[in-house]
């Protein structure tokens, strides 16, 4: 993990999902041709999702309104990065990659990706900042 705060753990699960989109998008760029081929497709930000509201759940129940940190940090780890293939195909060859939709993913993946990278950069700013007393 990158850190030890929920803030950390939440970078590092939406880096990781990203990260694993990007690289099932280039595989079915890769292989768009490949006679029979299903494309595979991943899923993270619902479980992610499902996870913070589950902590923010709990957090409202709690007598004084907080998580435990290093429990919140578990459940966060505990969301899933689902991986699975598509099944329907309207080409001849049974391969069911559409390049357009693909190069689409890359993109979105590339763009988050980024803006997660920037995210942690700029934490590690502002906490090197406070660090070294607003020099």
């Amino acid at each position: 993990m990158i850190g030890d705060s929920i803030t950390s753990a939440l970078y590092q699960k939406a880096l990781d999902g990203t990260w694993q989109k990007q690289k099932a998008t280039s595989n079915n760029i890769a292989n768009a041709e490949t006679p029979g081929y299903k494309a595979i497709k991943v899923n993270f930000e619902n479980s992610l999702k499902a996870e913070i509201n589950k902590l923010q759940t709990t957090a409202n129940a709690s007598k004084n309104g907080f998580l435990d940190k290093m429990e919140s940090i578990q459940t966060i780890d505990n969301s899933n990065i689902n991986v699975y293939q598509g099944a329907t195909s309207n080409r001849l060859d049974r391969n069911n990659v559409d390049m357009e939709s693909e190069n689409i993913d890359m993109t979105k993946s590339v763009l988050q990706y980024n803006s997660l990278v920037r995210g942690v950069s700029d934490s590690y700013s502002r906490l090197k900042y406070a660090i070294n007393g607003g020099r």
